[in-house]
């Protein structure tokens, strides 16, 4: 505590060194301050307090003096306080414990990470432990969040994670303002948010660079079913039908019947929830498959629809409308490992079956593939795909969608035929 009588001015210097000691010591009174070329005012007040307790030295000289006998000459003075309260009252501020700040500082940090590693989105997506490590050696989104509240960009991201990929598919403000406590904003670019859950996202998608440039971030967003904007997210498909007379409809009759495929906006699926186009629906990776379909096929082609690679917001939306309408959506593409990966995620989405994705598939075209590291089963596959990973595994063979279109646009042409 601080005292109210001022302290004597030959004992400041020795009491201010005794602070920073006490401080050091966890407030206990134990080692020796030294004291260079004490004044005679300094001389005389230490002599008056210490008596026998100490070797009075002349003024110029320098000394040491034991922080056990500066305490006890207190206690036992007219002061009667201790070493503590004496240093605190010449620093003029309370005497703090550094070592037990530091402890419970610490303590704060392995809670504050314990917490983190127990949030349910690492139920969802087990990788992140992997990634929360990270974090933690790098200490980035620690030093962003400030020192009063290290861990909450953290806790934000991971609430946020739980989330992805978004259900539905929606832009990202939407998503922001749903889960960001109503801000639309709280993930726009340049925002600390943003940047530690693309983090985040990259580590879940195998890629730790963080995204340059911003349609490297779309690109992002996109995978988990977020559109940054509603037109750069687009999705590409052919003979897709829909009944009605919504505006949407009506462009892709009018395509389907000229035999020409369109590209949907993520704009033009705003509010989508439904488009009935058939029982039955093919979805491929890669545009190459759109393309033969289209000069083979033209109007007679079946609905195909085209992720593009990792499927974007609206080609999420718009296999989660056509499945909402009633078709199956039948689901095919590369036969590798990062193949696989999408394939999971449409599934995990859409719905829907695979189309020539079987181990047997697999097999019959592995000899034309290229050749693939050996690789671990992935823990997290569905069921369905751990077949063909299997087959990977066993040929060591990545058979790619362009490989097989024949096979592909033959199955088209049987369900053409059929119509």
């Amino acid at each position: 505590m601080l005292l109210h009588a001022p302290v004597e001015p030959g004992l400041t210097r020795v009491l201010e060194l005794a602070a920073g000691r006490l401080e050091r010591n966890g407030l206990r009174a134990i080692g020796r301050v030294r004291l260079d070329r004490l004044s005679a005012e300094e001389v005389s007040a230490l002599s008056g307090l210490l008596g026998s307790r100490w070797r009075p030295v002349q003024p110029g000289a320098s000394t040491s003096v034991g922080l056990t006998a500066l305490d006890e000459a207190l206690r036992a003075s007219s002061r009667r306080c201790t070493l503590v309260d004496a240093a605190a009252t010449a620093r003029g501020t309370p005497l703090v414990d550094r070592g037990a700040v530091r402890d419970a500082a610490a303590q704060a940090r392995e809670h504050g990470w314990t917490t983190l590693a127990r949030h349910p989105a690492l139920d969802r997506h087990p990788c992140l432990a992997a990634w929360l490590e990270h974090e933690r050696a790098t200490g980035g989104a620690t030093r962003a969040a400030g020192a009063h509240k290290p861990f909450a960009l953290l806790a934000a991201t991971l609430d946020l994670l739980a989330h992805l990929p978004a259900e539905p598919p929606q832009t990202l403000p939407r998503f922001a303002a749903l889960h960001c406590a109503g801000d639309p904003h709280a993930l726009d670019r340049g925002r600390p948010l943003d940047a530690i859950v693309r983090r985040a996202l990259a580590h879940l998608d195998g890629d730790e660079g963080l995204d340059a440039g911003a349609e490297a971030r779309r690109e992002r967003y996109d995978r988990w079913g977020l559109g940054c904007d509603e037109l750069s997210s687009t999705v590409l498909c052919a003979g897709v039908r829909p009944t009605g007379a919504h505006p949407l409809a009506l462009a892709l009759r009018a395509s389907a019947d000229a035999g020409q495929p369109r590209v949907v906006t993520l704009r033009e699926l705003r509010d989508v929830d439904t488009l009935g186009a058939g029982v039955d629906v093919f979805c491929c990776e890669n545009p190459d498959v759109v393309a033969g379909a289209a000069d083979e096929l033209a109007s007679g082609c079946p609905p195909l629809v085209c992720t593009g690679g990792w499927p974007s917001t609206a080609a999420l939306r718009l296999l989660r409308a056509l499945a909402a309408g009633g078709a199956t959506v039948h689901h095919h593409g590369d036969m590798d490992l990062e193949g696989l990966r999408i394939l999971d995620r449409v599934l995990a989405i859409t719905g829907g079956g695979l189309w020539r994705m079987g181990a047997a598939d697999h097999a019959a075209a592995a000899f034309r593939g290229a050749v693939v590291a050996p690789f671990a089963m992935p823990a997290d596959l569905r069921p369905e795909l751990r077949a063909i990973a299997g087959s990977l595994q066993v040929h060591a063979r990545a058979v790619r969608e362009e490989q097989v279109l024949a096979d592909l646009l033959e199955d088209l042409r049987a369900v053409s035929r059929a119509a």
